[in-house]
């Protein structure tokens, strides 16, 4: 059995601020590390579940400064409009989703957690399938939801999403605890 290190997924072109604000999408931040960090734009902001506890309601604009200034590669998967739901209804819904887990956790709760929890409940998505975002991405894509996808500081037009073990996982998340432990401690 071969082991693949990579997903593959096809970039349409470098993202348009102006187009965040009109649609659905899934964030990659840091698409090259290994695990990348995930959220989604819903009605023109971004929300997601991180280290630190809920981050909601941040601009679009806010976001691609924060991109634009820190040169993070990132990605931008657009979901299709969903057929009855409107996106104020997808987003407090979402919302709802990251505010049942406290922040990221090992062994308790990803970023991915809320998305998945989002995307089961809205579209059916079997989130038990799903444990990653490599995982994910796929599954969107064979039920037809994925529209396009975008990038920022992303030069590849088939970008190579890295592939990672739980124990990468969770070394991710380890590091991510540490390293804001350490900022914490240098404030103080």
């Amino acid at each position: 059995m071969q082991v693949v290190n990579t997903y593959q997924i096809k970039i349409d072109q470098q993202v348009d601020p102006l187009l965040l604000n009109k649609a659905i999408y899934i964030v990659i931040l840091h698409a090259h590390r290994v695990p990348p960090h995930i959220g989604m734009i819903i009605g023109k902001e971004y929300h997601s579940l991180t280290i630190k506890g809920h981050e909601l309601n941040v601009s679009s604009e806010a976001l691609m400064r924060n991109i634009s200034q820190r040169k993070i590669a990132s990605l931008f998967v657009e979901i299709k409009q969903h057929p009855t739901f409107s996106q104020d209804y997808l987003k407090e819904h979402f919302i709802t989703n990251i505010r049942n887990y406290s922040k990221v956790k090992v062994g308790h709760a990803t970023c991915l957690s809320p998305i998945k929890d989002f995307f089961e409940e809205n579209y059916s998505l079997e989130k038990e399938q799903v444990n990653y975002l490599f995982e994910l991405l796929p599954v969107l894509q064979e039920q037809g939801l994925i529209k396009s996808c975008s990038a920022a500081f992303i030069d590849e037009q088939d970008f190579q999403l890295p592939v990672y073990s739980l124990s990468e996982l969770n070394d991710g998340i380890n590091k991510a605890n540490d390293e804001a432990a350490k900022l914490n401690k240098n404030k103080n």
